[in-house]
Formats: structure tokens, sequence, C-alpha cells
């Protein structure tokens, strides 16, 4: 690499460090290249030579935040090759909720409240949103074929129209799982993502006193409910304690 292109990269990293801070202090809607700027003590147009519009920097961020998860979530699957399907299932559920509580503001820039004005280039955004459920769907689908993960009967009846939208998902992704099994998926990340959205928010912690106990509590319900084992979630448990 040459200098140039060391330097390059450390202007952009500065760059988005500072958008990092400016989102901390004030909301993911807060970016501002001319602030940034400002801040760095240069010029408009030679921030522009990075970033060309504070869209380009946001979808950059964006992009940063789903590769994290994705690589924390992947991380923690790599380590759990032999282990049963509920530790499976327990440690990445448990890995979403941690890489949340540690990157609050990136959670919120990937799920919070969309930036007015601003428009994800979906080619860009999409592949890489579906990255961090990899490992939570090779999962369900390895128990779902071995016979451990049973399917309950209200997942058994799918209405059409969320089967057609179904259809067109597992065309773009290359699967191929039974809707049910699909949507048990899906109802799986509802019920982790809502708990941390409650979490991040200051709601959850209010009512349940310990979020992460609370967090854990609702995962073994889940199992229980699907016919997989629960095993000691202690010695999975990769989460912060709320």
């Amino acid at each position: 690499m040459t200098r140039r292109e060391r330097w390059r990269d450390q202007t952009i990293a500065e760059i988005k460090a500072i958008a990092h801070q400016q989102m901390t202090a004030s909301g993911t809607a807060s970016i501002s290249l001319n602030a940034i700027a400002r801040t760095m003590k240069m010029s408009g147009p030679a921030l522009y030579r990075y970033f060309a519009s504070r869209d380009d920097l946001v979808t950059a961020l964006i992009v940063d935040a789903f590769k994290d998860l994705a690589d924390a979530m992947q991380a923690v699957e790599s380590t759990m090759a032999t282990q049963s399907s509920a530790q499976k299932i327990t440690a990445l559920c448990l890995a979403y909720r941690e890489w949340a509580v540690v990157h609050p503001v990136d959670f919120q820039l990937i799920y919070g409240n969309p930036i007015p004005g601003y428009v994800a280039p979906a080619e860009v955004t999409v592949p890489l949103a579906r990255r961090p459920f990899d490992g939570l769907v090779r999962c369900f689908w390895e128990a779902y074929q071995s016979g451990e993960l049973s399917i309950p009967p209200e997942y058994t009846s799918v209405p059409a129209s969320i089967l057609t939208h179904l259809a067109t998902w597992q065309l773009e992704t290359g699967h191929d799982l039974p809707d049910t099994l699909l949507c048990l998926l899906l109802s799986t990340w509802v019920r982790i993502h809502g708990m941390v959205m409650l979490e991040l928010f200051d709601h959850l912690g209010r009512v349940v006193g310990e979020s992460a106990a609370f967090y854990r509590y609702e995962i073994n319900a889940l199992l229980q409910r699907l016919g997989l084992t629960v095993q000691d979630t202690e010695s999975t448990d990769t989460s912060t304690t709320a």
C-alpha cells in the first residue's frame, strides 16, 4: 500500500469516527459532512473527495455495521461445531444481543428509525442485511432435518399473502426451506430483535430488571417450544449483563 493510500484510508476512518460521534451525541439523523469538515479543519470540497454526499457516508457506515454484526455472529458459530442445536441457536441469539449492546449506535443505524431523506441502495445493503442470519438458518435447517426441531402447530398454516413473499425471498437468497420452517425462523428473529430494541431504548429493563436474564429466559422458552433440549445456557452466554 502506498503512502497516499494509507493516508486516504486513515482519513476515511477519521471521517467515520466523527460521524459515529455525531450519531452518539444527537442520533443517526445528525450526520453532517460540513460539520465533519469543520472538525477535521478541511474544506467541504476536500471532504467530498472521500464521500460525495452524506448519503454515501451513511451507506458506508451501514455496510460496516452489517459486516461487523455478521462477522460477530459467524465467529460464534465457528466455535460451536460440536455443540447441540439448542446450544448453537442459543449462542447465536446471545451474540446478536451482545453486538447490539456493545454497538448501540450501529444497531440503531441499521435497524432504527429511517434517516429523513436517505434511501439505502438495496443492491448494496440487502445482501449484507441477510448475512448475520446465515448461521441461524443453518442451525434451524440442521435441527429440522435431524428431527430435533418440531414445528409448533400454530406455524403449520401460513397465510397465502405471506407465502407469496416467502417464495420471492427464497428465490432471491437461493434457499429452499419449508415455508413453515422459514416462518418459524422469521418469528424467532422478531422475538429476539424486539427484546433487543426494547432494551436499547430502556423499556425492557424498567419492567423485568435484568434484561440479559430475561433474554436468556425467553430463548429457553422458545427452544423448549420447539422440542430442543435446553442445555446450560451460561456455558454459551456471550452477552453483556444489563
